[in-house]
């Protein structure tokens, strides 16, 4: 009677261990399987935050210290003949390059102060889905700038009304940030086009004005 009792405690055991054992196994699995789907949605939930982010440091850097203050006297010069006419318009190159470089300056301080902050996103969220877009444990995303800045201005003509002519100018930049999830790290550009002057032209525009060549400069510098 004992050893049948025994053997039947044995059993049990060995059931329930199998039991365990088969459990941790599918759970392990499921974990890997919604891992693999949910990695890329989640990872692009995370570099859409991090390019807003980021965007938003960029305009503040800009709009602060140097659009502000940016007039379009400062970047091009106008010649008028004496009836007033312009005549010619040329670029103010070192002033142009002087913009370009502290743009590019106050870009970068403004990415690396990101390196403190931590995202933090609902799984609900990464999922896409509104109703459990704030459910679930929220994954901490990590912003980093790799330390690539290109700055360059650009300049467009457009019509304004009859007989008038807007002449925009615009820096463009480019940033290199990194997105850093839970053993997933992703690189991923911040495009950013942010007006700093621009003149109402009245009558014709001569082709001197139309024509100007800003420097095509791209000034970049490594983070530490």
């Amino acid at each position: 009677m004992f050893r049948k009792k025994s053997l039947f405690s044995l059993n049990r055991k060995k059931v329930v261990f199998l039991f365990m054992a088969l459990m941790i196994f599918l759970f392990l699995r499921l974990l890997i399987f919604m891992e693999h789907r949910l990695r890329p949605t989640f990872l692009a939930a995370a570099v859409f935050y991090a390019d807003n982010a980021a965007t938003e440091a960029i305009n503040e850097a800009v709009y602060g210290e140097v659009a502000q203050s940016m007039l379009y006297d400062d970047l091009v010069r106008i010649q008028k003949d004496q009836a007033g006419k312009i005549t010619m318009a040329q670029v103010n190159t070192p002033e142009v390059n002087r913009v370009i470089i502290l743009t590019t300056l106050r870009v970068q301080e403004s990415l690396r102060a990101l390196q403190n902050e931590v995202i933090r996103i609902p799984l609900g969220q990464a999922l896409g889905s509104y109703f459990l877009a704030n459910l679930g444990p929220r994954i901490p995303v990590v912003i980093v700038p790799v330390g690539r800045v290109n700055t360059d201005i650009i300049d467009v003509f457009e019509e304004a009304g009859i007989n008038q002519t807007r002449h925009k100018i615009y820096l463009d930049i480019i940033a290199e940030v990194q997105v850093v999830i839970p053993f997933v790290a992703s690189s991923t550009e911040v495009v950013t086009k942010v007006p700093i002057a621009e003149c109402l032209y009245q009558g014709e525009v001569p082709d001197t004005v139309i024509n100007l060549q800003f420097p095509g400069q791209e000034f970049h510098t490594p983070l530490p």
